[in-house]
C-alpha cells in the first residue's frame, strides 16, 4: 500500500485532481492522504472547503497560510508561513509520495518540504506554459524538483524532456478534468439555471480573468475595464467567477463586484464549483478572460474561448481559442468571432487534443508500479 499525500490549495487545482483522488482505494493499493489548504479556506474565495466535503473526501488536514492582501510582500510572508505550516504535516504524518497539481507559488512550499524531508514528489500538468504570469517559472521550478511526471499531451512531454528529465520518469494520460466531465450527471439546463439564479432563455457566458502577473504595459484596472466595455454593447447574461489569489486580485476583483452590484445581467461568484462550472459550459454560447480552462476543458465542449492577453501565451491551442490584445476594440472582435454562426460550427468536429477521460486509471496504474528506490529519487540530468 502506498499512501499518497495530495496537497490543494485552490479551486481549480482540486477540480481536477478530485477525478484522481476518487480512483484511489485500498483495492489498488493507493490511500490519498488530501491536505487541503490556502484559497479553499477563504471566504473571499467562496470556502470551497465545503465543496470538497460534499464530495465526500475525507480531508486529513488543513493547512492555513494566506494573510488578507495581494501585495507582494504579503504573498512572499504567505509562502514562508506556508512552508512552516507543512513541515508540520511532513512531520506528523506518514505517507510515501507527495501529489501537486500544476504551478500556483505555493506549491513551492510543498516541494521544498518534500525535498527536505525525502518524498517523492508528482507533478500534474507540467511541461506546459504561461508566459505572462509567474507561473511559468514556477512550474518549471517543479519540473526540475518532481521525480514523476504526468502530463496531458506529447509536445508537454517533450518540453520537459528538454528540461533534462528522462523518458523513464515522464507519462502522457491526458487531462484529468475530461476524467471528471465525462463521469459528471448532467443536470437539466432548467435546473442549473434556476439554481444558479439565471434567466434560462437569455444568452449566456462566463467570465474568468486572474492578474497577468508579468504584465508591464497596461495596469490590471485598465484590463478589466476594457473587458466590461467590450461586453457593454452585447445583451449576454454574464456569469463571473472571481480571480485567483495573485498580486492585483483586489483591484480586479473589486471592479467586478462594482459592476455586479449596477448591472442584472452580470451575476458574480466567488467560485462554480467543479460541477456547476462544468453543467454550464455546455449552456454558454462562449467563454471569455484568461484562465487556463478556457485553453484545457472548454475545447473540449467545442465552444469558443476568447483568450485575452497574454497570460496564456505559450499553450497549446484548439481551433476554438480566439487571441485578443487588451483593447476594446480587439476584445470586440473576439467577441464577434465567437458568436459567428459559420466559426461555431466548423468547431462540432474539431479534433479535441488533451485525452479522453481515463487519465485518472493510467496515472494509479503506474503508481502501483513505480518503486521508491534510490534511481527514482536521485535526479540526474539526461539532455
Amino acid at each position: 500500500m502506498k499512501r499518497i499525500a495530495v496537497f490543494t490549495t485552490t479551486r481549480a487545482d482540486f477540480g481536477l485532481l478530485s477525478a484522481l483522488i476518487r480512483e484511489m482505494t485500498p483495492d489498488n493499493d493507493l490511500q490519498p492522504l488530501l491536505f487541503v489548504g490556502g484559497a479553499h479556506l477563504t471566504i473571499e474565495t467562496g470556502k470551497t472547503i465545503n465543496e470538497i466535503k460534499d464530495f465526500g473526501f475525507q480531508i486529513t488536514a488543513t493547512f492555513d497560510y494566506l494573510l488578507n492582501s495581494d501585495e507582494d510582500s504579503s504573498l512572499a510572508k504567505a509562502l514562508g508561513i506556508a512552508t512552516i505550516e507543512l513541515s508540520e504535516i511532513f512531520s506528523r504524518y506518514d505517507f510515501d509520495m507527495v501529489c501537486i497539481l500544476g504551478d500556483r507559488f505555493e506549491l513551492l512550499a510543498i516541494i521544498s518540504n518534500a525535498i527536505i524531508f525525502k518524498k517523492p514528489v508528482i507533478h500534474i500538468h507540467g511541461g506546459e506554459k504561461a508566459e505572462g504570469s509567474i507561473d511559468e517559472q514556477i512550474r518549471h521550478m517543479i519540473t526540475k524538483a518532481a521525480h514523476i511526471h504526468f502530463v496531458i499531451c506529447d509536445e508537454y512531454a517533450q518540453n520537459i524532456r528538454q528540461m533534462g528529465e528522462p523518458e523513464w520518469r515522464i507519462f502522457n494520460t491526458g487531462a484529468l478534468a475530461i476524467d471528471n466531465i465525462t463521469k459528471l450527471k448532467f443536470l437539466t439546463k432548467s435546473e442549473l439555471f434556476k439554481d444558479l439564479g439565471l434567466e434560462e432563455n437569455k444568452p449566456t457566458i462566463l467570465l474568468t480573468y486572474h492578474p497577468v502577473t508579468l504584465e508591464f504595459n497596461i495596469s490590471p484596472l485598465k484590463q478589466i475595464e476594457n473587458i466590461f466595455k467590450a461586453l457593454k454593447q452585447y445583451d449576454f447574461q454574464v456569469v463571473i467567477t472571481a480571480p485567483n489569489i495573485d498580486k492585483g486580485r483586489e483591484i480586479i476583483n473589486n471592479y467586478i463586484i462594482q459592476q455586479a452590484e449596477i448591472n442584472h445581467n452580470y451575476h458574480y461568484t466567488e467560485s462554480l464549483g467543479v460541477k456547476n462550472y462544468y453543467n454550464l459550459l455546455p449552456h454558454c454560447l462562449f467563454v471569455i478572460g484568461n484562465s487556463s480552462s478556457g485553453l484545457i476543458e472548454v475545447p473540449y465542449f467545442r465552444i469558443p474561448a476568447v483568450n485575452i492577453g497574454d497570460r496564456q501565451k505559450g499553450r497549446i491551442r484548439h481551433e476554438s481559442i480566439i487571441d485578443t490584445e487588451y483593447s476594446v476594440n480587439s476584445i470586440r472582435k473576439g467577441i464577434d468571432k465567437a458568436t459567428n454562426e459559420s466559426f461555431v460550427k466548423n468547431l462540432k468536429n474539431m479534433n479535441y487534443k488533451f485525452g479522453n477521460g481515463n487519465a485518472a486509471k493510467k496515472i494509479i496504474k503506474i503508481l502501483r508500479n513505480i518503486d521508491i528506490n534510490s534511481r527514482l529519487m536521485r535526479k540526474t540530468l539526461d539532455f
